[in-house]
């Protein structure tokens, strides 16, 4: 009865011994180091947030600009994708401004410049009917520059953010619209976009919230 006994036992500290090694196996994890030509580290880490799993961890080595990335085997290949995609020259982008006067009017009284003909509907919507041109501009740049257009009497500044490949978007970073008043800006708007490529985004500026006049800002980014 003892040796029967030994004998359970012995099995199962084998079989013990055999899920523990199975439990090892499958936390085993992969550390790689990646280092950034073109890119911040901190933002390479900001792009693969979503990718890690729950036993992942990253490490930022801002003096090398490298990210040290520690995750599962199969994971870290699509983070090694991804990391290789983010790391890339920075890319060149153009940026359309439209400014346009919009005001609302009786239906007999309604007009609108046949350059606004692609936003006449969308502005229809927030019933401004009288739409005219009050000026336009293309603006070249790569990722991370600063742009600046005068306007006729108005300025636009802003930064080139990041592009997104995953989103086919950019970031316009501190988007600002002022008059010029002799030598002095007048602050109109600010605010931060994040621009789908090709598609138009229309940001309004008004004194009154049922103003019968407002300023807008017609924008669109390309590659």
């Amino acid at each position: 009865m003892k040796r029967i006994s030994m004998i359970l036992m012995a099995l199962l500290l084998v079989s013990a011994t055999a899920f523990a090694d199975a439990a090892d196996v499958g936390k085993s994890l992969t550390v790689r180091t990646f280092q950034f030509k073109h890119k911040q580290a901190d933002k390479a880490a900001a792009a693969i947030k979503g990718l890690m799993s729950a036993e992942g961890s990253m490490s930022i080595q801002p003096a090398a600009n490298s990210l040290v990335v520690t995750d599962a085997p199969e994971n870290m290949k699509k983070i090694a994708q991804a990391l290789a995609q983010f790391d890339t020259a920075a890319q060149a982008l153009k940026l359309t401004i439209r400014l346009v006067s919009a005001g609302r009017a009786a239906a007999e009284a309604a007009r609108s410049d046949a350059s606004l003909s692609d936003v006449a509907s969308k502005l229809a919507l927030l019933r401004y009917n009288v739409l005219e041109s009050v000026g336009a501009a293309d603006v070249s740049g790569r990722e991370g520059e600063a742009g600046l257009v005068d306007l006729g009497t108005y300025r636009a500044d802003f930064h080139f953010g990041d592009y997104d490949p995953a989103s086919n978007s950019v970031k316009l970073a501190d988007f600002r619209l002022s008059r010029l008043e002799g030598d002095q800006l007048s602050p109109i708007l600010k605010t931060t976009l994040n621009l789908t490529i090709g598609q138009t985004v229309i940001i309004g500026a008004t004194k009154q919230a049922q103003s019968q006049r407002a300023l807008m800002s017609v924008v669109t980014a390309q590659r």
